[in-house]
């Protein structure tokens, strides 16, 4: 699991350099959890974590199994829950995962990463609702700005409305 940590520690930091280099820069395999490319360079995974870091994941490993296939290599299964969103608004993705780790140059890599999320779960699809809100903030704003008070005030739930 120290390994998982390194990766999790730098989803966490956003650092989404130091997630991608800790993946194979010659022999990959990686078919992430929420998207629906297959990954198969470096360049490809730094585009994959660049976006999944403004999720703001963290992931706690719930169960897992580590199979030793040789000293340089071992396989590591099992399910994880990624709590995502902003803090006031976090959402859990439970899923289940496979990484293949070798020792390159003496560094542990991954070559193979798959995730899924776990069928049932009722987390199948991530909602990102940013660049609603942005939206809806921009709406608001721009209406403020222009002292339209009627259409600010239209912008408000007149049933569900707290301060």
């Amino acid at each position: 699991q120290e390994n998982f940590k390194s990766w999790n520690d730098a989803l966490k930091a956003k650092d989404y350099e130091k997630a991608t280099a800790l993946y194979s820069a010659s022999d990959l395999s990686f078919l992430p959890t929420v998207s629906p490319d297959f990954i198969r360079d470096a360049p490809s995974a730094k585009r994959y974590f660049q976006d999944f870091v403004q999720r703001l994941p963290d992931g706690k490993i719930t169960a897992d199994n580590v199979q030793c296939l040789s000293e340089d290599a071992y396989l590591h299964t099992g399910m994880y829950t990624f709590m995502t969103g902003p803090e006031e608004d976090r959402a859990p993705v439970s899923a289940r995962f496979t990484y293949m780790w070798r020792k390159i140059d003496d560094q542990w890599k991954i070559i193979h990463h798959h995730s899924s999320v776990v069928p049932g779960s009722g987390n199948a699809k991530i909602v990102d609702h940013y660049p609603v809100a942005q939206a809806n903030f921009k709406v608001w704003n721009d209406a403020l700005k222009a002292k339209d008070y009627d259409k600010v005030a239209g912008l408000y739930s007149s049933t569900d409305l707290s301060f």
